[in-house]
């Protein structure tokens, strides 16, 4: 949505599709948590919402209503021209430019196909207020974690399955930034925090560096948002407001609000962060310049405004318009796909602006030598035969441990044992290591 000829504002509705406004009534005893400035949105604790004068008995009647479709109440990342400008001058200093707030290169270095899966540890702050609304169960948040590796890496069988596999997968945390054990899920119970207020990421983010930080809550009305694409405003990345919020019923699978229950307003407001505009950016651009104009990607049809609904052969820019893209405003149930250029856009949106989120998972063994990683020692192959995977076998050979016992006696045969640690054993690790990898 352009709210002014020169400036641009992503406010995601990840489809909100209305088919007639739910009618506002009056309201009486009901104490305001919080006041959103810009709309004047205010959830109050008896479950009513109001909005310049409007008010609706609880948050679904006001989700599924015209004002919040038409005043674009979804995940406001709002920029100016001039803050584009200035990204574009950040990015072109380096590999940055290759997916800048201006323009995508699509280069073979980013391609998911010849590139290592990318793994992002995520901490999910799950805000209710003092009645208990927004409290998100385990299993729930564990099942967004599911839904965003199916749309991410477009799993058979999964709603997801049509896309391009981006090779990008999420994870819920297992250690704390104080290296502590933990399930990736914080719970915090405020009044403020929960109706999106309080600068809460103060209190409770992780290294946002190290971790994808996903908050639910009222999301200030929205569906959910971003405060900021990487591109748009690089000097903000690893700052503690370097989130993604999400509204705490549209969360997870079978969430509770119609229409928004599959997920799909993570996986939308993800996207973002990771570097992607709305397939409607900038409305239809140019056919013959589609990487520096409109959602500068090409393989995502042009498209003027957001789609809200499910219903098929929409067209705004003279092709069939995206609605089963993540990045439009569809129903959850409509969105299918990430396209190869944008899951090329991504991955470099993670190389060269979030290089401390992902970790790479061992490629597996090269050779029954390569038994643990440079870099921890732990066990794990890395891929490559080196002096560490040499001192780790022995260590486990001098000591006696079951895991040595690699070989019978009369062949060496890795992965065969039973026969106990022996000369024998060392020997055989010994001829495999000299090997190398093959």
């Amino acid at each position: 949505m352009k709210t002014a000829a020169t400036a641009a504002c992503i406010v995601c509705f990840a489809g909100v599709a209305i088919a007639q406004s739910a009618a506002p009534r009056a309201i009486a005893d009901a104490q305001p948590l919080h006041r959103w400035a810009q709309h004047n949105v205010q959830f109050h604790d008896n479950g009513t919402v109001t909005a310049n004068g409007q008010v609706w008995d609880s948050a679904d009647a006001y989700i599924a209503s015209d004002y919040f479709q038409a005043n674009g109440l979804r995940c406001p990342v709002a920029f100016t021209e001039a803050e584009l400008i200035e990204a574009e001058a950040f990015a072109l200093r380096g590999s940055t430019a290759d997916c800048s707030s201006g323009s995508t290169s699509i280069l073979p270095e980013y391609d998911p196909a010849t590139g290592d899966v990318l793994r992002i540890p995520v901490v999910v702050h799950v805000i209710q207020n003092t009645g208990g609304t927004g409290f998100i169960s385990e299993s729930r948040v564990q099942s967004q974690i599911d839904i965003l590796n199916e749309d991410f890496r477009a799993l058979p069988g999964t709603n997801g399955a049509p896309g391009a596999d981006t090779g990008i997968e999420f994870f819920l945390a297992t250690e704390d930034p104080g290296g502590n054990p933990t399930n990736g899920i914080t719970y915090s119970t405020n009044n403020t925090w929960f109706n999106d207020g309080g600068s809460y990421w103060n209190s409770l983010a992780w290294d946002p560096n190290r971790y994808l930080n996903i908050y639910t809550n009222s999301a200030s009305g929205n569906l959910g948002y971003v405060p900021f694409l990487p591109q748009t405003n690089p000097g903000a990345i690893g700052s503690n407001s370097d989130r993604a919020v999400v509204l705490h019923s549209s969360f997870g699978r079978n969430a509770p609000i119609a229409n928004y229950d599959l997920g799909r307003t993570a996986t939308h407001e993800v996207g973002h962060y990771l570097g992607l505009f709305h397939t409607f950016q900038s409305g239809c651009g140019s056919a013959s310049s589609c990487y520096t104009t409109g959602d500068r990607i090409c393989d995502t049809n042009p498209e003027n405004s957001p789609f809200f609904g499910c219903s098929a052969g929409r067209s705004t820019c003279g092709s069939s318009d995206p609605i089963d893209n993540y990045m439009d405003y569809s129903y959850d149930v409509c969105m299918n796909k990430f396209t190869p250029e944008q899951a090329n856009r991504m991955r470099c949106t993670l190389f060269n602006y979030r290089s401390s989120l992902y970790v790479i998972d061992a490629v597996g063994p090269c050779s029954p030598a390569d038994v643990t990683t440079d870099a921890t020692s732990n066990g794990e192959p890395d891929g490559a035969v080196t002096l560490s995977d040499f001192s780790f076998y022995l260590s486990l050979w001098s000591s006696g441990d079951a895991a040595a016992d690699i070989t019978t006696i009369s062949v060496c045969n890795p992965g065969a044992g039973g026969d106990g640690v022996d000369l024998s054993d060392f020997s055989c690790y010994l001829a495999t290591w000299s090997d190398g990898c093959p």
